[in-house]
Order: C-alpha cells, then structure tokens, then sequence
C-alpha cells in the first residue's frame, strides 16, 4: 500500500507518497503561503496535494501529516500553533482532511515526526530507545522508546528547548539566533565558514554553545538513559564542528559508566524525516 505523506511547514508543505517500508515514490512542496491565504486553507491544499498525488501514483490507503505547533496526536487536533500561524491553535486539523479526501489521516507534531522518522529509518533504527534533539532557530526534541513517542501528560515530553539552565532556557541560550548575535554573522553560512578559517570568535561561540546543548543532553541521559542520542535541525549538519566537542562535553559532565552505553548519531534523513515519521506513526495508529 501507500500513503500520502505531508510536513506541513512555515514556509512550504513538503509531500511525498511513500510505501509503507517508507520508500519514496514521489515527493515535491509547494509554498504554504500563510500570510496570503491564512491557516484554513491548510486543510484544502493538502486535500488538493492529496489529489495529484493520487492522480500520479494511484489510490493512497491513507494521509499522514505532521505539523508545527503542539498537537493533540489522538484527536489530531492543534492545541496551539504560534504567531507564524495565525488562526490555527484549535483546529480540527485530523476531521478537515478526512472530510476533504474521504481518507484516513493521522496528524502528529513536526519535531516529534522528525524524531520518530529517524528513529525508525534513520540514525536511530534498531534502537530500542532514542532522544532527537533538532537544533536551529529553536531547539525541539523528541523522546522515543521501543519504537513509540511519549507524548506526555500535556503533549509536551521532548520539549528540551525550555529546559532550565543555571542562566536561562536551553533554547534561548544555544540555537542559532545566539550563535549569529554571539559572532556578528549574517548567517549561519558565514559563521561556519568563519570557523573552518579558525576565527577566535567564531569558535569560542561554538565552544560555549556546544557545552550548553551538552548539559541539555547530561540531564537527559541521567533521566532516560537512551541508546542513542540524535542531533537534527539545520546547525547539526555541521557535524565536524559538533560531533567532536559534544562527545568531549558529554564525558566531563557525566560519569564514564552512565554514557557507556550511549551513542552520540546525526540525522540521516534531512529533510525527508519529517513526512517518513508522519507515515510511522499512521501506521502504528492504523495497524
């Protein structure tokens, strides 16, 4: 069978019909254009995503999508969606799609179906038990176990970039908007390529932000103990500059025997994690 799969995003909504193993048969995108047409129309386009897809493949068993903001991933509804939507905390995301395609549908959170896709297919797969953390504008997270998310009492579990540190909240001290203040860069090219020239500033603000998400991970690891710890997001795909400095972090903070079995992997499937971990969780919603 296969399985319209959707991420709907702040700037574009990427689509795919994936197969249930999760190969991609197809994909695209197609800007979300918020501003213009409002969060309402969101329904609509995927119905119409939805259509062309199946006009190009065949008939889909089902639509799988994954979306900003917090989502109720029972009743597939959004709980709260920030200022980038206006409109859009409230609705009934999960009932609009069926309504529209006459299909089954499933919606969970983006950060967390980025983190289930990797879990299942990417840097994660075969572990029993996984944190993803994605690290760019912000910091999101997700906590899976034995193949499943935890959502949480209030579907907030993962939500690391709230963490409380000794000077504030993880998110606010180590994403990319500190990297740029911290260095005077533009963007986030100029401040990498500023660090491969070796500039004194450049690498002391990527020193102190890696030990910050590091103390992140410390107390992850000594409430879950995961097999693996998955960095995601924009910065971790530089992993030369990370990969390195978190591991040498990670062994100051935290005793040998508590990271002995702990794995420090990257994300494999960019951006393709997102709409693979939507179609995981249909799945397990839709055995």
């Amino acid at each position: 069978m296969q399985y319209v799969c959707i991420d709907i995003g702040g700037t574009a909504i990427k689509y795919a019909m994936l197969t249930e193993k999760g190969e991609i048969m197809t994909q695209g995108q197609k800007l979300t254009r918020v501003e213009e047409d409002g969060s309402g129309d969101i329904p609509k386009k995927i119905a119409a995503i939805t259509a062309d897809l199946q006009q190009e493949c065949g008939p889909a068993a089902g639509v799988a999508v994954c979306s900003p903001g917090l989502i109720d991933a029972d009743r597939g509804e959004v709980i709260f969606a920030g200022p980038n939507f206006p409109g859009y905390s409230g609705m009934k995301l999960q009932a609009a799609i069926e309504n529209l395609t006459n299909l089954p549908c499933t919606v969970e959170n983006d950060v967390n179906a980025a983190g289930l896709g990797e879990s299942w297919l990417g840097a994660g797969k075969g572990a029993k038990s996984a944190f993803c953390v994605f690290v760019g504008t912000g910091i999101g997270g997700a906590l899976i176990l034995d193949g499943h998310l935890v959502h949480g009492a209030s579907a907030a579990a993962g939500e690391i970039g709230f963490l409380p540190l000794a000077d504030g909240a993880l998110e606010r001290l180590a994403s990319m908007p500190v990297l740029l203040r911290q260095t005077g860069a533009a963007t986030g090219e100029e401040v990498f390529q500023r660090m491969a020239e070796g500039d004194e500033t450049a690498l002391t603000a990527l020193e102190e932000m890696t030990r910050k998400i590091a103390c992140g991970l410390a107390q992850i690891c000594c409430v879950v103990n995961p097999e693996v710890l998955i960095m995601g997001g924009a910065v971790m795909t530089q992993q030369k500059f990370f990969a390195p400095r978190l591991k040498r972090h990670l062994q100051e903070l935290l005793p040998k025997a508590l990271l002995s079995h702990t794995r420090i992997a990257f994300a494999q499937l960019g951006t393709a994690a997102g709409f693979t971990g939507a179609l995981r969780h249909f799945l397990q919603r839709h055995p």
